[in-house]
């Protein structure tokens, strides 16, 4: 992959979770995203898929039972599931939205 700015370029490791999150999204959300839609219903589908992968919140450390994944990893896994299904997106999305103040806020036993 060639890129403009190559010290801004994502690793290696960003890549192969690019790609991972891709397949996964692919096979297991994309074909459910126009039904997700038409129906207004909450993406299970997605859902189950990336709790079973472990990408549902990535960025959770991993003192905490979490992938402890930076923002940018965090972000490719939002990118790649809102590419098959935009409304799947908000759960990884959402889950970094609402567990970010308890992480930097809240007590250890909230956290």
């Amino acid at each position: 992959m060639s890129h403009d700015f190559p010290a801004y370029a994502p690793s290696e490791e960003q890549e192969m979770l690019r790609a991972t999150v891709r397949e996964l999204a692919d096979a297991k959300i994309a074909p459910f995203a126009a039904e997700v839609d038409e129906d207004a219903r909450f993406p299970q589908e997605a859902l189950e898929a990336l709790v079973a992968n472990d990408l549902h919140a990535v960025h959770v450390p991993e003192v905490y039972g979490g992938a402890g994944a930076d923002a940018l990893a965090t972000v490719i896994v939002i990118e790649e599931v809102a590419r098959a299904c935009a409304s799947s997106s908000l759960i990884p999305a959402v889950n970094k939205l609402g567990t970010v103040p308890v992480l930097l806020s809240g007590s250890e036993e909230l956290k």
